[in-house]
């Protein structure tokens, strides 16, 4: 498997791990999120892979992709965005309200 491909996955793992420990993946916003984010994930990507800004070499990815966005780059802005909302999750009660 590709390095990116491996790269990707275990971000996406450890942020459902970290989200999940966190208790934020019970929230119904945290899901929403992850939903509005992907999508603005999705179209920013392709938009930027298309033009092309952004060039990734293909012998480093699986080569699944959605339009000319490689399937990794989601899946990594996804594990991301559970690393953040996990991160958040673990503050002190009363932190920043």
């Amino acid at each position: 498997m590709p390095e990116y491909t491996l790269g990707a996955l275990a971000v996406l793992l450890g942020g459902l791990v970290a989200a999940g420990a966190t208790g934020v993946l019970r929230e119904r916003a945290a899901w929403a999120g992850l939903a509005v984010f992907g999508g603005i994930t999705v179209v920013a990507d392709i938009v930027l892979t298309g033009i092309p800004i952004v060039t990734y070499g293909r012998t480093f990815a699986s080569g699944i992709a959605l339009g000319p966005m490689p399937v990794e780059d989601l899946l990594y802005g996804l594990g991301l965005y559970l690393v953040a909302i996990a991160a958040w999750g673990r503050r002190p009660a009363g932190a920043g309200r």
